[in-house]
């Protein structure tokens, strides 16, 4: 019963692990994507976009937290914010593909360098995060903490193998 249940957790983990994985190269491209447009658009598309996505909510509720958040973050999205962001998504859109690449053909040399890489990343996102009280960057704070773990547990179950 013990083994089945430590057959089925492995199952769990390593389907948690693809697909975390598959998340991050996924995004590891419109990262790229989303910075390569800031590079050519600017601060301008920002504001635009954010008002075309919440004029609606806004019209409907103007005391919208969510509306009034977004709205407030695209007024104190200054230059050193934008140039962070552009820097930020490619390098980390490069460093998720690539890393993401090498994990899934399971290069074993990838998981303590993905670990180190994305925990490196997590710690420059805790300390943005306390300049800017982003919510999404939370969001990835707490995403890419998960990934790392999975990505140790996943490097401990491999080395485990490999020694049998």
């Amino acid at each position: 019963m013990f083994k089945e249940n430590l057959k089925i957790n492995k199952k769990i983990l390593d389907k948690a692990f693809e697909i975390g994985i598959l998340i991050k190269s996924f995004f590891g491209f419109f990262e790229i994507l989303a910075g390569l447009i800031l590079i050519i658009s600017g601060r301008l598309v920002i504001n635009n976009l954010i008002i075309s996505l919440i004029q609606q909510e806004i019209s409907d509720d103007s005391n919208d937290f969510f509306a009034n958040y977004l709205i407030n973050a695209a007024n104190n999205f200054s230059a050193g914010t934008h140039t962070f962001a552009i820097v930020y998504l490619i390098l980390h859109g490069i460093v998720n593909i690539f890393l993401g690449i090498s994990l899934m053909k399971n290069k074993i040399w990838a998981y303590p360098w993905a670990s180190a890489a994305f925990s490196f990343f997590i710690i420059y996102q805790v300390f943005r995060y306390f300049h800017t009280y982003s919510l999404l960057l939370l969001f990835l704070i707490l995403f890419d903490i998960f990934i790392v773990s999975i990505i140790l547990l996943e490097y401990k179950s491999k080395r485990k193998t490999k020694i049998r």
